[in-house]
Formats: C-alpha cells, structure tokens, sequence
C-alpha cells in the first residue's frame, strides 16, 4: 500500500462517525449561552487551525533561493533511537510544528530526532530541488521520501563513509525531484554526538550550484588567508627565533583545522572516511587551539613579566586545555563535547580579562589583543544569535564565525610584528644609552694618546681586511665566484712543482659549453648570466674536494685535478660532468638543455713550466668539438717536452 494512502487511511480511521441532522428547538434564554460557547469554541480552534496550516505542504514553483525550513517541517523525539518509517502514521500526532529556528537547535542530546517536511510541486515542469542542513557537522542524516507509491532513501554526516553519501559536500545534501503537481512527504532521521542542529535550507537545483560555488570561494579565501598567515611568521620565527611566532602559527593551524571540520571540508576531503576521527577530529582541533591560544597569551603578553599572578592561571589554563584535548581522543565523545564547551567559553573569558589587565598597566600590543579575541567573540555571538532566530540569515551571520576568526588572526599578526618591533626600539634604545655610557666612561678615563692609538689600530685592521678583500676579488671570476685566470695560474704553478717533487700524476680537465651562444642570444645576457652560474655550481658539485674548478673566460672552465691516480679516474670525473652539465638548467621559469665538449690532459709533469699541459687539454677539447660535441677525448700522455711550434686555433663559437 503507498506510505500516503496509509497515512490518509489511518487519519480517517480516527474521525467519528458522522451524526444523523436531528431538529434542535433552541429557547429564548439559551440563545445568549450558546452564542458565547461558539464564540469559546472558535477562540480555541483558532491555535490548533494555525498548526494546521503550518503544517501544510511547502508549494514550490522552481524559483526558490535559500528557504529557510524551519517553519515548514514538524519534529518528533526518539529518545531511544527505536521508530522505524513504517511506525511514523500511527505517530503523527506527535509531531510537533516548529515554529521558530532555535526549536531545530536541540543542545548536545544523544536523541534521535525526526523531521517531517511535506512539499508540493507547482512549477510548470519536472524540477530538482536541493535541501542542505547547515550544519555540516552532523554525524548522520537519512532522508525518507513517500509518495507516489514509491520510497526513496538518501543519506548523508561526517560520520559516513563519502562513498555511501548520496552527495560530495560538505555538509548533509539531498536532492527531491518533483513532478508537476506532485507532492511528496519527507522524513529526515538525524543523530549527532555533537550539538545537534538541524536548521535547513531549500533551493532549486541551479541556484544551489550558483550558491556552493560562492561558498567554496569563500571558504578558498579564507583558508588561503590562514595559510598565508601561517606560513609568513613561520618563516619569521625562523629567521628571529621568537617564540610567539611558533605559538601564533600553532594556535592558526589548529584552529583552522577545527575550522576545516567545522565548515564539513575536512569530512569532505581530508577524512572522507567518516567514522570515529570524523567526530572527533573538530573537538580535538578546538581544544588544541585553545591551548595554543594560551601559550601565545603568555608569550605575547609576556605573562611572567607583567603578570605573575596571571602567569600561574594560565598555566592551569593550558593544562586544562591539554587534559581536554587528550580527552577528545580518548573519552566518550559526548561526556568530553559537554567539557568542552564551558571550558572553551572560560577560555576566551580568561584570556580576554587578562589581555584587559594588560591593556590597563600599557603592556605593549595589549589592546591589539584584547581587539582580536572581541572579534571572534563578535562572530561566534553573530552565529549563535542567527542559530536561535534573532538574526536573519545572511552572507554575514552564516559566516560570522570564519568573518571573526580571520579578523581576530589579522589583528593577532599585526600585533605580533606591532610587538616585536616595539621590543626591537626598546633593544636598540637600551643598547644605544649603554654604549653612550661606556664611551663617555672611556673618555674620561683614557688618555688621548690611548684613544689615538686604538683609532690606528682600529683603521689598520680595516685597511688590512680592506686590502684581503681586494686580493679575493683579484683572484675570484666576478660572475661566478670561481678562480680566474690569475688565480689559475698561480695554482697551477704550484701544483705543477708539487707533483714534480712527489713524481705524481696531474691531469687538467679543460670545458667549452655546446648551445651557449643560441641561449645567449635568444634570451638575453641575463639568462646567459644565469647558466653560467648555474654551469659553476654544478661543476663545483662534481668536483672533488681537492679539485680546483676555475673559469677561463666566456663558456669555458677548468679543473685542476691534483693526485690523480689513472687516466681512467680523470675520465669518470670528466664523465661525471658531463652527466650532471645534461640535465636541463631552469632559466626564467624554462629548462634549457646544453652539453660540453671536453678534453683532459695529464701525466708526470715534463721539464719547463705547466703551459703543456694547457695546451694538450685545449688540444684534446676542440678534437671532441670536432667529434660531433658534448663528448670527451683524451690528450697524449706529459711524459717528454711537446714538439715545438705546435698552437691550437680556438674556434669562438
């Protein structure tokens, strides 16, 4: 039989039989009595007629955008979870009409609750409507849809599984598709371990994409607003050590991730498992923020200092934020979310009355403070104020939370550098009069002559670094830091006479770069720049540690390699390079491919001076030019003088 027809059957199943006309005579003096006891009768059916209509059929015409629900559905409490959908009938008479949208906020209840919403179809076309609870931290939600003969079920809670939800969203969704005229009665079956809110809203199909989309930019925004936050003064702490940076990045991270469960994107996309960490990831993260929030407190308020006796509630503050936190993952999750709660409230009241405490003794960057936790008390109070009816729903009282915690993170970052550089003027202040008094000490106590001499000393020593930075800059390639030619030369000099007296091998290992002047000329002199830099690194990389890596001159280089054992080893080495010089070098956002042609010459060091073996290694290189490039040709081993008159003709491509 279809679920209608039997609610239809088990409504007229109740009705009386209907009495036979029988003739009244009504006397004179009754007529005043009876006229008053009708009028009684109409005040009285006045209320129950008003529910009636209540819950009359929501009529739909295909252009709805964000109905509220909550004056639309009825609801019933099943406090032992027991009712099936086939028992509703026989109680509907106790379904109650809602009335206002508080009566949807039931509080931490372990209930289940039942909604019931008739809607009725007048568009002049099929059409699909959307339904959204906006609370997206709903553990599960059933929907039960009768009529036309027909039951269909959708389901949706952080606490499902995403492959057995019938929508990706973040929050509980279902669809109703009705034909004309159709109407449909549906039953939403919820329970939640947390606070269990179930405020609803209705549109047609397009105008909920047009709204999801907006939401999800919205909550991109201020999402990437924490990250940026975040990940700035984590860089700062890095570079200043300050502790009130780290506790400000932990207290954003975790209350964002709170916010991630809050908002359902954690459930959606981070634990679309559901399950036990879907309840418990949004307890856990707030209460981790709230002892972040007091460690940054003491830091940034510099508790100890100005303090003391607040310094010692806070600390009893942070242990009870942290027992809560363990709590969360360990206790029963609805003992531990009514904990939470109170404690959360005492929290931010604690901390806001020491920020105030603070402000009033000039501690610096106390009123920023005490300006961010009014923020987010303004949002949250906003929220709770549209969640019990008081406020209309809108852009700002449904994101009044994400409004005021983003404002409250802004104002925290600004006070934190406010503080900072308060603290930094206060330093360099302190720091400047001591050293006035140490100077004017100084004056007074020594002699000119004294004073004289150390200015001397003094400029010696500056004229000597002065003069050792000259010889660093003489000897090093301006471009890429390597030895240049003066600094090769004299190395080489010095090697050459080493290995003589050791009779130990030498090999120098001599580069030009194939494709330089096409990325040269194509991109510019600043990319060329670039990747001879990069070239330099890379060579410097491959290098051994006794190895000097030196640049000649435009796009070629030398290694200087001292000891080495085998013309095999100089050839790994030189295979080494060439290997890391094949990999694409990242010019201005590009990979660019080069290669190199090389030579290598070595051998015991014959008599006369060490221009040999340049000169057998640039040999060697334009050989493995003429080879076809980026290849390696070994010269003839120094083992006697070089025939005379032999030159090499550099090519400048």
């Amino acid at each position: 039989m279809e679920f209608a027809d039997y609610l239809m059957q088990h409504a007229s199943s109740r009705r009386p039989p209907r009495a036979q006309p029988a003739t009244v005579v009504v006397r004179p003096d009754l007529a005043h009595r009876l006229l008053i006891l009708l009028g009684l009768v109409l005040l009285l059916a006045l209320p129950a007629q008003q529910a009636r209509a209540e819950l009359a059929a929501l009529v739909l015409d295909g252009r709805e955008q964000a109905v509220d629900l909550h004056s639309h559905v009825s609801l019933l409490r099943d406090p032992t979870g027991s009712l099936r959908l086939e028992q509703l009938p026989a109680r509907a008479a106790d379904f109650i009409p809602v009335r206002q949208r508080s009566d949807l906020n039931l509080g931490y209840t372990g209930e289940v609750i039942w909604l019931r919403l008739d809607l009725q179809s007048r568009a002049a076309e099929a059409g699909e409507w959307r339904i959204e609870f906006s609370r997206p931290s709903l553990d599960r939600v059933e929907l039960f849809s009768v009529g036309h003969g027909d039951l269909q079920q959708q389901l949706g809670g952080d606490s499902v599984p995403a492959a057995q939800r019938s929508f990706d969203h973040r929050a509980p969704l279902f669809a109703v598709q009705l034909a004309p005229g159709e109407q449909r009665s549906l039953y939403f079956r919820a329970n939640s371990s947390g606070n269990l809110a179930l405020d609803a809203r209705l549109w047609n199909a397009r105008a909920f994409e047009q709204y999801a989309h907006s939401a999800s930019l919205l909550l991109a925004l201020y999402f990437g607003l924490l990250l940026g936050l975040a990940s700035y003064n984590l860089l700062l702490f890095v570079a200043l050590r300050e502790p009130s940076l780290l506790f400000y990045v932990l207290f954003v991270a975790s209350f964002a991730a709170g916010m991630l469960g809050f908002s359902g994107l954690g459930a959606q996309y981070l634990w679309p498992q559901g399950g036990a960490w879907g309840s418990r990831a949004l307890p856990f993260s707030l209460a981790l923020a709230n002892a972040a929030a007091v460690l940054l407190a003491r830091s940034f308020l510099d508790s100890a200092a100005n303090a003391p006796l607040w310094h010692r509630w806070l600390r009893v503050d942070l242990g009870v934020q942290l027992a809560i936190a363990v709590g969360t993952l360990l206790l029963p999750l609805p003992l531990i979310l009514q904990a939470l709660v109170p404690t959360s409230i005492g929290n931010i009241l604690l901390l806001l009355a020491y920020g105030i405490r603070c402000m009033r003794r000039g501690v610096p960057a106390a009123s920023v403070f005490v300006g961010a936790k009014l923020l987010l008390m303004g949002g949250a109070v906003l929220l709770a104020l549209r969640n019990f009816g008081l406020l209309p729903s809108n852009a700002i009282s449904v994101n009044a939370m994400q409004i005021g915690s983003a404002l409250e993170m802004l104002l925290l970052s600004f006070g934190l550098a406010s503080r900072l550089n308060a603290l930094r003027q206060q330093k360099v202040t302190t720091q400047a009069s001591t050293l006035a008094a140490q100077q004017h000490s100084l004056q007074a106590l020594q002699e000119q002559e004294r004073v004289l001499e150390q200015r001397v000393a003094e400029r010696t020593e500056a004229l000597a670094t002065a003069n050792e930075r000259l010889r660093e800059l003489a000897l090093k390639d301006p471009l890429t830091g390597l030895a240049n030619r003066v600094a090769l030369r004299q190395h080489m000099e010095q090697v050459w006479q080493r290995a003589r007296r050791r009779n130990e091998m030498l090999a120098l290992i001599m580069l030009d770069l194939d494709g330089f002047k096409p990325v040269n000329d194509h991109y510019g002199h600043e990319a060329g720049d670039l990747l001879l830099i990069q070239v330099a690194r890379r060579l410097q990389a491959s290098a051994r540690t006794t190895d000097l890596v030196a640049r000649l001159g435009g796009d070629e280089f030398v290694l200087v390699c001292e000891s080495i054992g085998s013309p095999e080893q100089a050839e790994v080495l030189a295979g080494r390079i060439l290997e890391s010089l094949g990999r694409p070098f990242r010019l201005l956002g590009l990979d660019v491919c080069i290669g190199a042609s090389i030579g290598i010459s070595f051998g015991l060091p014959p008599g006369g001076d060490c221009d040999v073996l340049l000169r057998e290694a640039d040999q060697a290189m334009y050989e493995a030019k003429a080879a076809g490039r980026n290849c390696i040709r070994l010269g003839q081993p120094l083992s006697a003088e070089p025939p005379l008159g032999e030159s090499v003709q550099r090519d400048e491509s």
